[in-house]
């Protein structure tokens, strides 16, 4: 046996190494933009929103972002989202966005029974296009209250009700 072998391989190994966890940042991969924590709640024919997913689109593009950041929140049992852009309710970059909703209904069957697909949009993606969004939002340095989304006198997807 050549006696460099072991110590071919062992440099070899470890430059390998090197290499694969130069590839592994996590959140230091990427330049993070400043993010300003904001919040806001959605109701539906006067009742909470539980479980519906808000996303935001950036109206123009964000300076320090190499790629469009959207942030988005799930609402609670009271229909209160936080947004997050990288970590659990870190907010989103400053800047004019155009929100977009959808709310899932886990719930829902189709009629006549069959296997389920994907939980459909309960507001049958009327808020979901953002081209088509009547929302919009600004989102500034510190604390943001989002206006609250209140919609009225909406039709929800047959076979849906608005409690889970």
């Amino acid at each position: 046996m050549d006696p460099k072998l072991p110590t071919t391989f062992a440099a070899c190994a470890a430059a390998c190494l090197a290499a694969a966890l130069a590839g592994c940042g996590g959140p230091a991969a990427y330049d993070a933009i400043p993010t300003h924590p904001a919040s806001g709640q959605v109701t539906v024919n006067g009742v909470p929103a539980k479980g519906a997913i808000v996303r935001l689109y950036p109206k123009s593009p964000q300076p320090g972002a190499k790629y469009p950041l959207m942030p988005s929140g799930k609402t609670d049992e009271a229909g209160v989202f936080h947004l997050t852009t990288y970590e659990d309710a870190d907010g989103a970059p400053a800047g004019a966005y155009t929100l977009t909703l959808e709310w899932p209904d886990p719930a829902w069957r189709p009629p006549g029974g069959g296997m389920p697909p994907p939980p459909p949009d309960r507001l049958q993606g009327r808020f979901s296009d953002p081209e088509q969004s009547q929302f919009e939002v600004r989102i500034v340095e510190g604390e943001n209250d989002i206006q609250p989304i209140v919609l009225e006198d909406v039709p929800i997807l047959e076979g849906s009700s608005l409690s889970e």
